[in-house]
């Protein structure tokens, strides 16, 4: 009778090892050899991203007060709690949650942009099938991993208790330090060659679907719209445009809605409110024909121009008005 072999390893992942080991398997993935990670990298990397907020989130909450991970906090059980026999709260909740209740430092936002995305694009890999190419992806990630790290160094690490689990976390951190400049340097890179392309254009390019870059140029009336940066077709300034506020003509119509607005300069019905690259962080009402920014839409017409001054209208619409008094 021969002796037993080397028997397996117990596992033991701790919510926020767990969540730090689901970061690091993401940023490894996403950074790759060179910044070439392959398409079934990237897939696993959007997951474990989306798994990584959820449970540092969950594990930041659990150092306050268990009861907190917990979607109804009032029916919090011990043993169910170890047990994982319980419901959870969703990110929103509990960024909420982080910020009301254990007052958290960083600014995290419910409504953050980045981790919608980030949500969205986690389902439609699990449900619904997914394209998209890899620097898309890479690039889209970026902003989240932002407020992870930043999160984590934060508002983490100075509350670990325990100085083996603090120096397994800062271990773990510093993999994740690493292959987040790796994939910033290169995204940044990909970004500075198109310099040249872009640099005169800021007034008409919009930023991405996919990556979410400002590297979609709307100026010159192309019939072939492309991302700069990762590639993605939009085809004519319609199709973008309709694309770009999530429905198509076909979808309104049979709604019972309209088509998009028309531009004052081309007669295009091509214009939306969108950021351009000059302004990010607001709105712009533009042609995604022509690539002509306009102040407004005319409440009469229903057509993108420069309005009057204090009135919803446009100069002809105005001097109609005038004519019928």
């Amino acid at each position: 009778m021969t002796g037993a072999g080397p028997q397996p390893e117990d596992f033991h992942f701790p919510a926020l090892v767990n969540g730090l080991d689901f970061l690091v398997s993401a940023v490894g993935s996403l950074s790759g050899d060179n910044g070439q990670p392959g398409p079934r990298d990237v897939k696993y990397a959007v997951l474990h991203l989306q798994a990584a907020v959820e449970t540092l989130l969950k594990a930041r909450l659990e150092m306050h007060d268990p009861a907190l991970v917990w979607t109804k906090v009032g029916s919090f059980d011990q043993r169910k709690h170890e047990a994982g026999d319980f419901s959870s709260c969703g990110v929103k909740t509990a960024i909420e949650r982080l910020r009301s209740t254990v007052q958290i430092e960083s600014e995290i936002d419910p409504e953050d942009d980045s981790l919608r995305a980030l949500g969205s694009l986690r389902n439609r890999i699990m449900h619904f099938g997914w394209r998209d190419t890899v620097v898309a992806v890479q690039a889209r990630t970026v902003p989240v991993l932002d407020l992870l790290v930043g999160f984590i160094n934060t508002d983490v690490l100075p509350h670990v208790d325990q100085p083996d689990d603090a120096w397994s976390a800062e271990g773990q951190m510093e993999q994740v330090r690493a292959g987040f400049k790796h994939l910033t340097e290169f995204i940044a890179l990909r970004m500075q060659a198109l310099h040249g392309q872009l640099s005169r254009y800021e007034r008409s390019t919009a930023a991405c679907r996919s990556c979410g870059q400002f590297a979609v140029v709307l100026d010159g009336g192309a019939h072939d719209l492309a991302c700069l940066l990762c590639g993605k077709q939009y085809g004519t300034g319609a199709d973008a445009a309709w694309e770009f506020i999530g429905s198509s003509r076909h979808v309104s119509v049979t709604q019972g809605g309209g088509d998009l607005n028309g531009c004052g300069s081309c007669g295009f019905y091509s214009v939306i409110s969108t950021p351009l690259a000059n302004s990010p962080e607001e709105d712009s009402w533009i042609c995604f024909d022509c690539g002509s920014t306009h102040e407004g839409v005319c409440t009469f017409c229903d057509q993108a121009a420069d309005l009057v001054p204090e009135m919803d209208m446009c100069s002809d619409c105005y001097e109609i008005r005038l004519d019928n008094f």
